[in-house]
């Protein structure tokens, strides 16, 4: 089986707005990504086989820094594009079929990056009307991982879409001996303004994610 057609087509999808992104394109591009990859294994015709000639690895990011809520947009990524997710030194490793791998790992960069951007400007927004931005960004950042995890569930419960019994097999065998990570995140601030960021993340989110601006 070919899949370097889908991967450079999904790539390209990612790719569209990057130079100069609108927050409609970078958002709308994951879930244009994940029905691609999703169609793409329904209509083929013999998908155990398939599965069998796509190996199961993983691939590591950097992209997030040391940014807590990265963790929690990476598992979303992960959970809805057919991988797992762990943190290995303190990166980001996608496990799964390598071409699941490779666009939740493409996915979740670019949505950390749109992220960032927009919580950025959340925070900078806040700062010159306050004079302080204390837990702005993180609340941002934690509303807009809700929203897409929302949109995206909705999907892939609609497309049925499931960790391969092999990856959840290989990869509880692999993790066995890890220890568990908790991610959680302390912001402390203004409540009414860390509520309203993070409602302004999750309205980011979920919005994009419904499809809307998908042709």
């Amino acid at each position: 089986m070919d899949n370097e057609k889908v991967i450079e087509k999904i790539r390209k999808i990612l790719e569209l707005s990057k130079n100069n992104p609108s927050k409609e394109e970078a958002e709308a591009a994951a879930l244009q990504a994940q029905k691609l990859l999703a169609k793409y294994h329904i209509d083929m015709q013999d998908v155990e086989v398939f599965e069998g000639e796509d190996d199961i690895t993983e691939e590591t990011t950097d992209v997030g820094g040391t940014k807590k809520w990265r963790f929690i947009l990476a598992q979303v990524v992960a959970d809805n594009f057919r991988c797992k997710m762990y943190s290995n030194n303190n990166c980001v490793t996608f496990y799964g079929h390598s071409t699941d791998v490779t666009v939740a790992k493409e996915t979740y960069e670019y949505l950390f990056k749109v992220a960032h951007k927009q919580a950025c400007h959340e925070r900078d927004a806040v700062h010159r009307v306050y004079g302080t931005s204390a837990g702005i960004y993180g609340s941002y950042c934690s509303g807009f991982a809700r929203g897409v995890k929302d949109a995206l569930d909705a999907q892939c419960t609609a497309l049925m879409i499931v960790v391969p019994q092999e990856v959840e097999e290989g990869f509880a065998e692999m993790t066995k001996n890890f220890r568990t990570r908790t991610n959680t995140i302390t912001n402390r601030g203004n409540l009414r303004r860390m509520q309203e960021a993070k409602d302004s993340g999750y309205t980011s989110g979920r919005t994009a994610m419904s499809g809307k601006y998908i042709s």
